[in-house]
């Protein structure tokens, strides 16, 4: 019973599966009043489906400032079928401008005409946002009070060399927010950015630091920068302050980073790097070392930088947004292919800047190539640099080989303030074979299902000979009652056997029938790859429970070993045809399947792998 039970979770879980997955998230949910989170709406399923763009609306609490999608198609060409697993995702950046318990509400998502809800999602949002204490570097947390004659030697030194230099490197000139000094204060936040003029989509680094003359006990972030009007990605995010002595304006400090942003303009105008504001318990410094503590309350002024649009003039019809200092690389993998098989480019594009905003521009591409899909990923890193990597599934549908030009994309120099083209190196590609592959050859000849035979249990002959009884008339009677005892107990144990054998057939023929109406789905609205792709999948899979072998990576042959030789004689035949025409449907040029795509021809393939499926179940040994 136990094994019985097993069979039905596992079926169960198979059959989940293969359902559409909709959810909603957000990067965070307790934030403060003008902060920014990412609410990103995700599809997932493991066969191909058409996703029409979310509907959001009634965003209460929150204004919307940038919208991106995204597509992650991971597909393979194994053993002569075609496996596709989709994600897609949406992703709203949104500020909240009240306060309170806000909702982002459902979303509703159109998956192959059926409409799917998310859950609503709640966000915390308070007037200050709170961190836990930021405890200084020493043993237990506790920064050891130094020496009072080292430390005036250590100041008396800080001032000297403060006469020589004026001002320490690592506050920029020409850079915004340098701190505003009195030296009567414990402690102070200092804003600085690398630049106050940039355009849109250049990098802007903006550091934010606390400055002290005394002992800094613990510090409370009460409150992070907004930034709005900005693409924001972390550089540094201090967990410890790590003290640093400067002298500013001839007095000396101890300086510590609290957070480094590289931040991205939004759109033309004034952008504002808003305040960051800490408590701090504070040690400061008197004739006798240190006296007692006093919490301070500081705040950094903010910082105004201007923001200029992308020069129009000028600007090449393939520039997608690259602003900064990029390189782009191209190349096939394979090197080589062969026709009707995919191969994929694959471009990537990195160095200073925001590549997570670049699009992959059109491609140049011979009239015998077939685009079939496209995936990305990109990544910020720590060092400010980026990267985006661009996965492109294309099928040769000649033989040859191409000379293929390579990609080229505009970027702007904000430096220069000029658009320059970078290029990747040349691309080549040797596509073997004939243009119509050897499975396809008899694709357009439907083929005819063998007469199928009775698949019940062959039972003994008995002799209804009178001669033959009454030769042996003292021991037929006994023979006779032992022959029909074993003929029961053989029909009792077959009927034990197909008893245990009918729910787990049962359920492959739901999900047989269940995947069925994905292809009569396809067919109606004529997507004959997509047909195909589903139909490929169908028959693979259905096979790969059968044989117990999975079916994703064997092929045809190699899962008919596994199945009973009833299966393999009467159906390996019909399998075969209605495979090589689902192939068709999948990869072949558009002019090899118009026979195929015929209503009564489609209508009538489907059918025919129904009828055989379904008497491949009935002939498994299940």
């Amino acid at each position: 019973m136990s094994g019985l039970l097993l069979s039905f979770l596992t079926l169960w879980w198979v059959g989940a599966a293969e359902d559409v997955q909709v959810t909603a998230t957000v990067d965070r949910n307790q934030i403060g009043i003008g902060d920014v989170i990412n609410f990103t709406v995700s599809i997932t399923a493991k066969s191909s489906v058409q996703v029409d763009e979310p509907r959001i609306a009634g965003l209460d609490g929150f204004d919307l400032i940038n919208t991106s999608s995204g597509i992650e198609t991971r597909s393979s060409y194994v053993n002569g079928r075609f496996i596709t697993e989709q994600s897609r995702n949406f992703t709203y950046m949104m500020a909240a401008n009240k306060k309170g318990d806000l909702f982002v509400p459902s979303v509703k998502v159109n998956v192959d005409g059926k409409i799917y809800s998310t859950d609503p999602v709640k966000v915390a949002v308070s007037g200050e946002r709170r961190m836990p204490p930021v405890a200084q570097q020493g043993q237990g947390g506790r920064r050891a009070p130094p020496d009072p004659l080292e430390q005036l030697d250590d100041m008396e030194e800080l001032f000297n060399q403060m006469i020589q230099r004026r001002l320490r490197p690592g506050l920029p000139p020409g850079g915004g927010g340098g701190p505003a000094i009195n030296p009567d204060e414990a402690f102070f936040i200092s804003a600085v950015t690398d630049k106050q003029k940039a355009y849109v989509g250049e990098q802007i680094v903006a550091n934010f630091y606390l400055y002290t003359r005394g002992q800094i006990r613990d510090i409370d972030t009460l409150k992070y920068p907004d930034l709005k009007g900005f693409w924001k990605e972390d550089l540094e995010m201090a967990t410890r302050l790590n003290f640093e002595q400067v002298a500013v304006n001839g007095v000396a400090y101890q300086r510590a980073l609290l957070v480094s942003y590289a931040l991205f303009p939004i759109k033309s105008g004034k952008a504002m790097v808003d305040s960051y504001k800490a408590k701090c318990t504070v040690l400061t410094p008197s004739t006798f070392g240190f006296g007692r503590p006093y919490v301070f309350t500081k705040t950094s002024k903010p910082i105004e930088v201007e923001v200029l649009d992308v020069p129009v003039d000028g600007r090449p019809a393939n520039f997608t947004g690259a602003v900064g200092r990029f390189r782009v690389s191209a190349q096939f993998e394979p090197l080589t292919g062969a026709t009707n098989q995919p191969v994929t480019l694959r471009v990537r594009i990195d160095g200073q800047g925001n590549a997570k905003l670049i699009e992959l521009p059109k491609l140049e591409l011979p009239p015998s190539f077939e685009l079939y899909d496209q995936k990305s990923s990109a990544k910020y890193l720590k060092d400010g640099s980026s990267f985006k990597e661009f996965e492109v599934l294309i099928i040769p549908r000649e033989p040859g080989v191409f000379e293929i030009p390579p990609v080229q994309i505009a970027t702007f120099d904000p430096d220069a303030k000029k658009f320059v083209t970078v290029t990747s190196q040349p691309l080549n590609l040797t596509v073997t074979g004939a243009a119509t592959p050897q499975a396809l050859a008899q694709a357009g000849t439907p083929g005819a299902v063998p007469p199928q035979g009775d698949s019940g249990p062959q039972l003994p002959q008995l002799s209804t000979d009178i001669g033959e009884t009454s030769a042996s008339s003292t021991t037929a009677p006994v023979f006779t009652l032992i022959l029909y005892l074993g003929v029961l107990g053989f029909l009792a144990q077959q009927s034990w056997v197909r008893f245990r054998r009918k729910p787990k057939k049962a359920s492959l023929g739901i999900i047989l029938k269940r995947r069925l109406k994905k292809v009569r789905e396809r067919a109606a609205a004529k997507e004959w790859r997509l047909m195909g792709v589903e139909m490929t999948n169908c028959i693979y899979y259905i096979l790969g429970q059968l044989s117990e072998q999975g079916g994703a990576n064997q092929d045809l042959e190699k899962l008919l070993e596994f199945t009973p030789p009833s299966l393999r004689n009467e159906l390996s035949t019909p399998l075969k045809d209605i495979l090589a025409k689902a192939e068709a449907l999948s990869f072949a040029p558009e002019a090899m399947i118009a026979d195929l795509t015929e209503v009564s021809r489609v209508n009538k393939l489907i059918e025919q792998v129904e009828s055989v499926l379904m008497k491949a179940i009935e002939l498994a040994d299940l």
